[in-house]
């Protein structure tokens, strides 16, 4: 017949490495969900301050897929200067 391989068993070292990538994972998930509602608010605001251009590209950006919402979020705040 065939062979029983005995493997290491695992340790918990790996188990807890695997929940902090699923936890690192389920805090990405939340943080574009987040943005995805707040980043039209965003840039109406901006749209309302005269930073036209910046939503524009910011649009452009998003609407392409470039740039996930909170990617194009960070790029708002970091060109503006301010939190939004």
């Amino acid at each position: 017949m065939g062979t029983v391989v005995q493997f290491p068993p695992r340790s918990v070292d790996a188990a807890e490495r695997a929940e902090a990538i699923l936890a690192k994972i389920g805090e990405v998930y939340r943080r574009r969900s987040k943005a995805k509602e707040e980043l039209p608010v965003v840039l109406a605001k901006l749209a309302g301050a005269g930073e036209t251009d910046l939503v524009l590209k910011a649009i452009g950006l998003w609407g392409s897929g470039e740039l996930e919402p909170d990617e194009v979020l960070d790029l708002c705040q970091k060109t503006v200067g301010r939190n939004l």
